[in-house]
């Protein structure tokens, strides 16, 4: 059975997350890991190139050698790795899931919010105060929006949790309510 790219990224992302950790070099391929999907997204021929067989073994190899000038021996090697097995392809999810994993591990959590005006400093450490409390995480990274369609209020996302405070979510629930009560 074929593996899907998000069971590819979680299985090689814990083996390079644990390898780093027991390196202590978890912050350094945290970076190097994202530099390197960064390079596979602004290039998204790399990743057909590795897909397929439009090039040959070699001059795949070649590209190879220039992905892994710069990184430590941990990634070269990493690199080499998904190379040997096909799995280039995979790399920004990988990526995804090595990030994850190390915002989990660290109290990270990321922070989505819509708006229809740009929250004032003030607003964000709040907003960024109430998370931490309710969430109990040790950082928030917070993504703002500015949507005037959805008329007042806001809408925040955590994770896989959103919390809608917009007039336009008021406005429906008071609509359904009347249409139901008829």
């Amino acid at each position: 059975m074929k593996l899907s790219k998000f069971q590819v990224g979680k299985r090689y992302s814990r083996a390079l997350y644990e390898v780093a950790q027991e390196q202590g070099s978890i912050d350094n391929t945290l970076e190097e890991i994202q530099s390197l999907a960064t390079v596979f997204s602004e290039n998204p021929g790399l990743n057909i190139a590795f897909s397929g067989r439009s090039i040959s073994r070699a001059e795949k190899s070649k590209i190879v050698d220039n992905l892994k000038s710069g990184h430590s021996e941990l990634v070269q090697d990493f690199i080499s790795m998904l190379f040997d097995r096909d799995r280039l392809n995979c790399v920004n999810d990988i990526a995804d899931a090595f990030i994850k994993r190390y915002d989990t591990d660290n109290g990270i959590v990321e922070v989505t919010v819509k708006s229809v005006v740009e929250l004032d400093s003030d607003q964000e450490e709040k907003l960024k105060s109430v998370v931490k409390d309710r969430f109990s995480v040790n950082k928030v990274n917070l993504t703002k929006i500015v949507d005037p369609s959805i008329i007042g209020g806001i809408i925040i996302r955590v994770g896989d949790q959103v919390i809608d405070g917009s007039v336009v979510k008021r406005f429906n629930d008071i609509k359904h309510m009347l249409l139901v009560n008829k």
